[in-house]
């Protein structure tokens, strides 16, 4: 790999590793913002033109993104031939490629190619190769260029752009590193296996590659670690055939393939059966499915919980449906057909009789625990009954909505429960929160649901399983890192800084890292974990957190109002009117959530991963 030297500058600051080569950075004040136009037009003579060569009229086809989430080494071959080129072109600039498990650069067709945006030269260059790439040709084609080399995106000196959408042009990169030190440039796998009509000389029209390839037939292979399940330890990005096992078990179509969907499944899977999510095919998720019954055993074990134990937190009642019916239904001796009806009412009510438990109907912990033989003994107390309400106690609804938590709202504000939220139930609502100190806003979210369940400030209300604001950060705050920890902790760490290998073992790179945001936040640069720095990793990761538990809505006003606004790259005025009505419904069709306009913790996250 070539090295050079890079600019001269009074200041240093940190190693970073760029695959195989380190690379002194300089040292950039944090938030510092520079417009690189009138500087690239002022030494624009003394760049050298890009590089020509005789190219087909007909141009490759416009990208889709393809994002990175594979464990792969080694660099492939577009992304080195393109930095030899730009080395070739604009003199020698230390460049990498690979580095473990960091999206695109973690499957080898990302590449940094170092160049400081803080010295004129270095500004004037980088602005000039970024938008020769993305300029449009003399045909008006966008991005041309860096179709003819198969790049789905740059981002250089806080800018992205987007092969992909090029519409959007130049947009503001809020990433955690500025990208003021080098040019990231992600290819696709065409362009990473130099598919593309700059190497070829003739346009790629349709889509050849879509993962890794050894040879132009033969997959890359991966041989993963043994769990003391008797399972491999598999993660995204991986193949493997007990995939097909684990897939088939999770309801998944089958493909043998780690990708996004699996991994959402196992994280799904994880947090229902009380497994640390991690995200991962590990020996206690491997183990759980084993116990479960449904995946064979591989080391002869025989004894398994009852397959109910995998609802003990679920909440059932009149209206529900799915998989959680079928094995209550089972446990009852009824006909299992997932649907919670009355006749599946009537036989839960009598079994909470003969339990001594209060016999409502709704299937909460004390009846799971009942069905499954661990009731407490006639010497404890019954527990607590579990309010109906409770099911809906994350639910958001407002005029308009209809279904299963209208109506129990509607019971509990004793009017006619027809399911349907009109002008009648919206005043009682505005009616109850006022009389509840409850800004009375006429949407009934987490605080409704609380004080109608009798959860008022001076009552405190049980814990839930899960915090609207628990991210996969929560768990581990109390845990402290240091150089030498190892274990799921240091891989969650990691994975949030990014750009390391996940590994769970905190060496020197992780230091390093850990270090960088603390410089970045103000805190003091020890390169030790503790709840300060965990708090601002997190919010690092997750920007729009401290508005995950506020609800927006048409008419809404203020600071959560602006911060959603800013995620959704409109105008923030911090009124919530038609038109961020309009990107909240978008914003919400493309998470495949109910376009219902109001802004709620799922929303909150759904527009953060679509920042």
């Amino acid at each position: 790999m070539t090295r050079a030297t890079l600019p001269a500058t009074s200041t240093r600051g940190p190693v970073r590793a760029l695959g195989a080569v380190s690379v002194s950075l300089l040292s950039i004040p944090f938030g510092l913002s520079l417009a690189g136009g009138s500087a690239s037009a002022t030494l624009a003579s003394s760049i050298p033109p890009p590089p020509t060569k005789p190219l087909p009229s007909e141009l490759d086809i416009a990208p889709k993104y393809q994002e990175g989430y594979r464990c792969l080494t080694g660099d492939r071959p577009g992304p080195t031939a393109f930095a030899k080129l730009l080395n070739d072109t604009y003199g020698k600039h230390v460049y990498g490629i690979n580095r473990m498990c960091a999206l695109e650069h973690g499957e080898g067709r990302a590449l940094d190619w170092m160049n400081n945006a803080y010295t004129a030269d270095g500004l004037a260059l980088g602005n000039a190769i970024t938008r020769w790439l993305s300029a449009p040709d003399a045909q008006g084609r966008p991005g041309a260029m860096a179709r003819r080399f198969g790049i789905n995106y740059i981002i250089w000196n806080r800018q992205m752009w987007r092969a992909y959408d090029p519409g959007r042009g130049w947009a503001p990169y809020t990433g955690s590193a500025p990208h003021t030190d080098h040019i990231h440039i992600s290819f696709t796998w065409d362009g990473a296996y130099q598919q593309t009509s700059w190497w070829t000389g003739k346009a790629l029209l349709a889509v050849r590659y879509s993962g890794p390839v050894a040879d132009p037939s033969t997959p890359v292979v991966t041989t993963p670690t043994m769990t003391a399940s008797g399972y491999p330890l598999l993660k995204r990005g991986d193949s493997h055939k007990d995939l097909l096992i684990a897939q088939g078990a999770l309801g998944l179509s089958k493909d043998g393939q780690f990708g996004p969907g699996t991994e959402a499944a196992v994280a799904s899977f994880q947090s229902r059966n009380g497994v640390a999510v991690t995200k991962q095919l590990d020996n206690a998720t491997w183990t759980k499915l084993v116990q479960l019954k449904l995946i064979p055993s591989r080391t002869g074990g025989t004894t398994a919980p009852s397959p109910l134990s995998a609802y003990v937190n679920t909440v059932i009642q009149r209206g529900s449906k799915g998989p959680a019916v079928i094995a209550l239904q089972k446990a009852l001796g009824l006909t299992a057909d997932g649907s919670f009806g009355p006749g599946t009412e009537t036989k839960v009510k009598a079994y909470q009789s003969s339990k001594g438990i209060s016999p409502t109907g709704v299937v909460a912990s004390s009846t799971w625990k009942a069905l499954m033989g661990t009731t407490p003994t006639p010497t404890t107390p019954p527990a607590p009954t579990t309010s109906p309400l409770s099911a809906y106690a994350k639910s958001v609804i407002q005029r308009g909505s209809k279904g299963p938590a209208v109506i129990a709202l509607q019971k509990a504000l004793r009017i006619t429960a027809d399911g349907s939220f009109g002008p009648g139930t919206e005043t009682k609502v505005k009616a109850y929160q006022t009389s509840k100190g409850i800004s009375p806003t006429g949407v009934v979210a987490s605080a409704t649901w609380a004080a109608l369940m009798g959860q008022t400030p001076t009552t405190t209300p049980p814990p839930a399983t899960t915090s609207p604001t628990s991210t996969e950060f929560t768990a581990y705050k109390s845990t402290m890192l240091s150089a030498g920890s190892k274990g799921t902790a240091v891989k969650v760490l990691q994975a949030g800084l990014g750009g390391l290998a996940v590994d769970g073992a905190f060496g020197q790179a992780t230091v390093g890292a850990v270090k960088a945001l603390q410089t970045r936040w103000g805190l003091p640069a020890s390169g030790v974990v503790n709840l300060k720095t965990w708090n601002r990793l997190e919010l690092t990761v997750h920007p729009l957190i401290p508005y995950w538990a506020t609800v927006a809505k048409s008419g809404s006003k203020g600071a959560n109002v602006v911060a959603l606004q800013r995620a959704l790259r409109i105008t923030a005025d911090g009124n919530f009117g038609p038109a961020t009505l309009a990107a909240v419904k978008a914003a919400q069709a493309r998470a495949k959530l109910s376009q219902t306009g109001v802004v709620a913790t799922l929303t909150w996250k759904a527009v953060e991963k679509q920042m």
